[in-house]
């Protein structure tokens, strides 16, 4: 396990994406003068935690399952792509410790640009020159992309799967915009409650921000066993793959 760990490892070292999912967190915010500009129209003006408050819906309706579907594909479909998959399965190491390992290192991943992206929401809030800063907004808003980041985290197991069945990084990142697509539609809809893609918009509202009110469901228990039923079936669907097909790369 330690070794399939360090190898990940060092393959990030050798990629610039990780930079380049970095600078798209850091840019993130821009999209949330979007809905900033929509709210400012309907009040007196907006505040510091209007702001911060963005984030989670920037996050869970705009770039987070495009961004982290593209982390995913790319963490386990790159080496199908390079045509070095072969090697790797066959190398004296169970199998299931190179799944855990790229599984750790996306929880990481995305757990690292989670954090950032409410650090970044928060510095663009206060640069802008809002006022009305307050740690319970603070408390609030990071919760609420927390909440955001971990729903999106429990689908990244189906797209690993896309990746692995596919053998490449293009298939498993249609299903990602698939995903988004139907995050959008659903939040519109009202289906949060039991579409894993859309129940983001539960959090944080739907991608039409506050320009178009509506009416939207809160998660249950139910939700909840959905979100970790998809989870534990991509993970398992992952290991199975790994361990019972062939590992010819795909062409």
């Amino acid at each position: 396990m330690w070794r399939a760990l360090v190898a990940e490892i060092t393959k990030l070292k050798r990629s610039s994406i990780p930079w380049w999912t970095v600078a798209t967190v850091l840019i993130g915010p821009s999209l949330s003068n979007v809905f900033a500009t929509s709210l400012e129209t309907k009040a007196s003006g907006i505040t510091w935690p209007d702001f911060f408050g963005l984030g989670a819906m920037t996050m869970g309706t705009w770039y987070g399952i495009l961004l982290f579907g593209l982390v995913t594909a790319l963490v386990f479909g790159r080496e199908f792509s390079e045509g070095v998959a072969p090697n790797m399965l066959t190398v004296p190491t169970r199998r299931e410790y190179f799944v855990l390992a790229k599984f750790t290192v996306l929880a990481v991943w995305v757990a690292a640009l989670t954090v950032l992206s409410a650090l970044a929401q928060a510095a663009w809030a206060t640069l802008l020159g809002f006022d009305g800063f307050t740690w319970s907004a603070v408390w609030e808003g990071t919760g609420d992309v927390l909440t955001v980041a971990l729903l999106i985290f429990l689908t990244l197991p189906v797209v690993a799967l896309v990746a692995v069945v596919s053998r490449g990084v293009f298939a498993p990142m249609i299903f990602s915009a698939l995903g988004f697509s139907a995050g959008m539609i659903g939040g519109i809809a009202g289906w949060g409650d039991w579409l894993p893609w859309a129940m983001p918009t539960t959090v944080a509202g739907t991608f039409l921000g506050p320009t178009v009110p509506l009416s939207i469901p809160e998660l249950t228990t139910g939700s909840w066993a959905i979100a970790f039923g998809v989870f534990a079936f991509g993970v398992l669907a992952v290991l199975w793959w790994v361990n019972n097909a062939d590992s010819k790369p795909s062409v």
